[in-house]
């Protein structure tokens, strides 16, 4: 995202003990009017990629971020 973004979202959550019931599923979407670029960064301390079920997982931490930027219809286009 070459430009400022309009939207900044970060937030962030420790535990002492964290253990899936059954392993998460997650996707992130994105969708609106007007049209938007977005992007989405996840940090993860003690917490693999693809975490497993019934396992413990001890001091963890995830931080995540997002931006948006919205696109007017109006807005030139970006330069290469």
């Amino acid at each position: 995202m070459p430009k400022r973004p309009d939207i900044e979202i970060r937030t962030g959550v420790r535990a002492k003990e964290l253990r899936f019931g059954r392993v998460p599923e997650g996707k992130l979407r994105f969708f609106g009017d007007p049209d938007h670029e977005s992007s989405s960064e996840v940090e993860r301390d003690n917490i693999p990629a693809e975490p497993e079920a019934d396992v413990t997982y001890r001091d963890v931490g995830v931080r995540w971020t997002v931006l948006q930027r919205i696109v007017h219809p109006t807005d030139p286009p970006e330069e290469p």
